[in-house]
């Protein structure tokens, strides 16, 4: 007896069929013996239905899927009973949904030479922000990247990490901020003025750059090389930059400028062979941005206390010829407001920029001294090109000065920061696998020494017997 349904044989004192569960009528036999040898010889995928068409449904099934709902058919294997179920319409088309994100992503995987994030979830990768950490913890957390703090290659973590410190850093940097801000404001003592000027801009580029420091997961770079990183690569890219701008032309691509100074400034610093790991490079990268963010805020916030200034003066708003308490206010308050701008965009711009355009050359150079050749190679020129493009959208005001102001202070960065991270925790990614392979190759050379070692799967000729005396 075979089933209507799907063709499945039965025993003739079935009532339901043992594959489907269809009840087994009086025409069960004669139904389907002709069906199954049909569909085995010659059988071919299930198709979903178009859009817009509802599937055949099967016998014992209700005639129209539910609402949002098409059937689907499924065969284990050619020949086999057949089962129609319903799923949901964007489930059975997905791009039809999700086909530009898709596109979108892919393209940008394959201009960084990335893969897709695997594992990947910001709920799990920030569960440590918010728990205790005490004082031995958190010394012992910042003290690594030396002889002896180093960990062993087979120690290292190769998933997601768990950054936390980063937040804690962000909080004091920020409160403190926020209590100079309130005391100028009661006190009218401009000699607060410099240490809200940098605190503001040094607070979240800092911040980012510890983010990123956790996420180097070898653990092999002190805070002394951080430390200089940050100083002498991020006062060399902005001098490099300065020295650029001299040149006329310069002055209307800045993503180029930029990009390719603060990169020069990695590879000045750090051209050794010491640290030769992708995440290395993105630590580097990111070290020198956030120098570079650094200084470079701290210019415009001072820009904003010079032309609030000058139009005080101009408008005569002077007492003994001095600006006046309110006009001081006002310049304080103009660069405070945009040092929390920059502040607030920090994270999507330099930090990351550069930590990508590094790390697209630690790809390349990897244990190797670097060289000028490997800036021409095609993997380091794709990837380059992703901080170069974002950068230069993020500047197109200065291209368009008719731009809106919501367009570009907050539209541009918003979207090229969303870019600009999907890439760098690719690379990211990709740094971890690095790291695990290495462990793996690590692994298999030590089991191949210690089999050498104790003779392991070498042929012994057999012991002769003792000549009898």
């Amino acid at each position: 007896m075979f089933c209507p349904r799907c063709g499945a044989e039965n025993t003739p004192e079935n009532k339901f069929c043992k594959s489907c569960g269809s009840t087994l009528g009086a025409g069960a036999a004669a139904a389907a013996p002709q069906a199954v040898p049909a569909q085995a010889a010659q059988w071919q995928a299930p198709q979903p239905p178009p859009p817009g068409v509802t599937a055949p449904p099967a016998a014992g099934l209700p005639q129209q899927p539910p609402p949002g709902m098409v059937a689907q058919v499924y065969q284990a294997y050619p020949g086999g009973p057949q089962q129609v179920y319903y799923v949901p319409a964007v489930a059975a088309h997905p791009h039809a949904q999700s086909g530009l994100l898709e596109s979108l992503r892919s393209r940008i995987r394959m201009l960084s030479s990335t893969d897709a994030l695997e594992g990947f979830s910001l709920k799990e990768m920030f569960k440590q922000v918010f728990k205790h950490h005490g004082v031995d913890v958190v010394e012992e957390y910042i003290m690594v990247g030396t002889s002896k703090t180093t960990p062993p290659l087979e120690q290292v973590e190769t998933g997601w990490p768990n950054p936390w410190m980063f937040f804690r850093l962000l909080g004091i940097l920020g409160i403190g901020f926020i209590a100079l801000a309130f005391l100028f404001h009661f006190t009218m003592n401009e000699k607060a003025v410099p240490a809200i000027l940098f605190l503001g801009a040094f607070a979240v580029p800092l911040s980012t750059l510890v983010l990123i420091f956790e996420m180097n997961t070898p653990r092999n770079v002190s805070m002394v090389m951080v430390g200089k990183l940050f100083i002498v690569g991020g006062l060399t890219g902005l001098a490099t930059a300065m020295l650029a701008y001299m040149i006329p032309i310069c002055g209307n691509i800045p993503g180029i400028v930029e990009e390719s100074a603060k990169l020069l400034a990695v590879i000045l610093v750090a051209r050794g062979v010491r640290y030769k790991y992708e995440l290395n490079g993105i630590l580097f990268g990111a070290t020198v941005g956030a120098g570079f963010a650094c200084f470079e805020t701290c210019g415009y916030g001072f820009d904003q206390i010079l032309a609030t200034l000058t139009q005080v003066i101009q408008a005569g708003n002077v007492a003994g010829g001095f600006p006046t308490a309110q006009g001081i206010s006002a310049a304080v308050e103009n660069m405070m407001a945009n040092l929390v701008l920059r502040g607030v965009e920090a994270p999507l711009g330099h930090v990351a920029w550069t930590a990508i355009a590094a790390g697209a050359f630690w790809r390349v150079k990897g244990a190797k001294p670097a060289s000028p050749a490997m800036l021409m190679d095609g993997r380091f020129l794709k990837a380059f090109a992703i901080p170069v493009l974002m950068h230069t959208t993020w500047d197109l005001s200065i291209l368009i000065p008719t731009m809106p102001t919501i367009l570009a202070a907050f539209v541009l960065p918003a979207v090229t920061g969303l870019i600009t991270w999907y890439v760098l925790f690719g690379l990211v990614q990709q740094g971890l696998r690095q790291v695990k392979d290495e462990q793996v190759a690590h692994l298999q050379g030590t089991l191949a020494n210690v089999e050498a070692t104790l003779g392991l799967g070498t042929v012994r000729p057999p012991m002769r017997p003792a000549p009898v005396a």
